[in-house]
């Protein structure tokens, strides 16, 4: 860090952790091409690149939002950063900086009243917008006649239905359990219906999501409501939208179809966003779907939940739960979901059918922990058995039980214990016997249609040579298929998979489980609510919280949401 000595504040901040060498030597990087070296101007790249680094697209230096976004980063010192800030925001050089640009711009910042943007992310949020302008101004291109309803939706989903028909965007939003995917086939239905048999033959529909798994849901609840007789095109957004490396405009792909549903939409960045919208044609009917309160995507934007909250385009938000074998897990998802820290840690302690315990991690050695959890799961996993299992016996237990941690390392991380249990079953091995161990699948394989997420299990004859990396041919695997029924494939045969005793929360989203018991570690507060309302959500049953009371409040207190300027930007329009 002897480089930055010269900017004071800056390197205290990078010694205590809220900002990275990368970001101070960006700065340094981007100040040496303009011939500036203060630190003022050094201080707004380094925490735009910062913020850029989290997923957040602009920072806004209004006095409480800056204090907000500086709080985020860890920034002790803020009233002296935020000094800096406003001083480097009111004197970097004005041939690096651009006001509101439109088209393409080469300014190093763009800038639009209060909100300051690194280039890439202003042109991500202003293609999102660009492209909803273009579709929204234009009408579906095949008139449908007036949708009758057959008496089986609830009015919010009448709505959904309707505003699916008559634009060509529009958003459907919901908690699990809402109907989201009914809803999103009959929209489907209602298309069709007003189809003459030749029109039907031409009409084309598109399935996409973020995720293969995501795909695979989205098409077999689909296929289960329309039939197998109804003909659309799916696949992974990257695949869908021709996305092999980099992204640049000359590779957009025209997606050719007059209806495009997007499932998990919560999950897509801003770059992935702006390049769908890019590539829908006008005239089609483009329904985007997903729950907007789940964890934010991995890399940049809530693009999802900020274009719904702003309020400006035909939306429709499920809230009648069809369920009501999960009405304790949804209220308490609500409390969450709102931030009532409080009102949730009561209802836990008062409800008798959502079990939570403190892990007591300040008091007990890593495997202390690791071997409680494994005395209290043991037995939820299948593991060993005399003779070959049948595939129902197994394929029974495919979805009926998960651990589900929001932290990947650690001694309660994913990998951690994942470890821990694999080695643990495996002790109790015995030559000659079956075992079987849950897994789920971490590289798409479109040749055995298997994505991303695919959960199964991996069933082995246990031998003298018995080894983690080498299969026999009598060692297989076993997957639900689209159709309700079951996949056998050769373990020889299997793209790369992990051990999935313990899932991560994000890696949870899009899936649900019978009963899931959810850890909540030191770190996981940093992740906000929305980590424990996407825990929660993935239980159809029981849930089960395991966390010390002041974690959990801190998580409920907070927010991951990423922070954008489509709200400024929309009230402006």
């Amino acid at each position: 860090m002897k480089e930055f000595e010269r900017w004071a504040t800056l390197k205290k901040c990078s010694e205590q952790g809220s900002l990275a060498f990368v970001d101070l030597a960006f700065a340094a990087s981007v100040l040496k091409k303009l011939g500036s070296d203060q630190e003022e101007h050094a201080a707004l790249l380094a925490i735009l690149f910062a913020l850029s680094r989290q997923g957040h697209l602009t920072l806004d230096i209004s006095v409480d939002a800056l204090a907000h976004s500086l709080k985020q980063l860890g920034i002790v010192e803020i009233p002296t950063m935020s000094q800096l800030l406003l001083r480097g925001a009111s004197t970097f050089p004005h041939q690096a900086i651009a006001d509101n640009p439109q088209g393409r711009c080469s300014a190093w910042i763009c800038r639009l009243q209060n909100q300051y943007y690194l280039q890439k992310n202003w042109m991500y949020e202003t293609a999102i917008l660009s492209h909803l302008e273009r579709l929204c101004g234009k009408t579906p291109s095949i008139v449908l006649s007036k949708w009758t309803s057959d008496g089986r939706l609830n009015s919010t989903q009448k709505q959904a239905v309707a505003k699916g028909i008559e634009n060509s965007v529009s958003f459907l939003t919901g908690g699990p359990g809402t109907g989201k995917t009914f809803t999103a086939s009959e929209i489907v239905k209602a298309c069709l219906s007003s189809l003459d048999a030749e029109q039907k033959k031409h009409f084309r529909i598109i399935l996409a999501a973020p995720t293969g798994k995501a795909v695979a849901q989205l098409e077999g609840n689909l296929r289960k409501a329309l039939g197998a007789e109804t003909s659309f095109r799916s696949g992974t957004l990257h695949s869908i939208l021709g996305i092999k490396g980099s992204l640049h405009e000359e590779e957009i792909t025209p997606l050719y179809a007059d209806l495009i549903i997007v499932d998990e939409c919560s999950m897509i960045d801003a770059k992935i966003f702006s390049r769908l919208l890019a590539s829908v044609l006008d005239g089609a009917r483009l329904i985007l779907i997903g729950d907007k309160d789940q964890l934010p995507p991995v890399e940049a934007g809530s693009i999802f939940a900020d274009l719904l909250d702003a309020n400006v385009y035909p939306a429709t938000q499920l809230t009648e739960c069809l369920r009501s074998d999960r009405a304790e897990i949804l209220t308490l998802a609500k409390y969450i979901q709102a931030g009532s820290s409080e009102a949730a840690l009561e209802f836990l302690g008062a409800n008798p059918d959502i079990e939570w315990t403190d892990l007591e991690e300040e008091r007990k050695t890593s495997s202390q922990l690791a071997a409680e959890l494994w005395n209290r799961c043991k037995d939820r996993f299948p593991s060993a058995f005399s003779e070959t299992p049948s595939l129902e016996q197994l394929m029974a237990r495919l979805g009926a039980f998960s651990i589900l941690s929001c932290m990947r390392k650690g001694p309660l991380g994913v990998d951690a214990l994942n470890r821990y249990f694999l080695n643990q079953y495996l002790k109790a091995a015995v030559d000659g016997a079956w075992w079987a161990a849950p897994i789920m699948i971490a590289r798409n394989d479109h040749a055995l249609e298997l994505y991303n997420g695919d959960l199964g299990f991996l069933v082995r004859k246990v031998s003298s040579d018995f080894s983690l990396r080498h299969f026999h041919v009598d060692d297989y695997a076993l997957f639900h298929d689209r159709k309700g029924g079951y996949r056998r494939i050769s373990a020889l045969a299997l793209s790369s998979f992990e051990y999935s005793y313990c899932l991560s929360v994000h890696k949870s989203q899009g899936s649900e489980y019978d009963e899931a018991l959810i850890l909540v570690p030191t770190g996981s507060e940093l992740f906000g609510r929305e980590v424990l309302y996407t825990a929660v959500t993935r239980a159809r049953r029981k849930v089960s919280i395991a966390g010390a009371k002041p974690l959990l409040l801190q998580a409920i207190a907070i927010s991951s949401r990423k922070i954008s300027g489509l709200s400024v930007r929309l009230k402006r329009s």
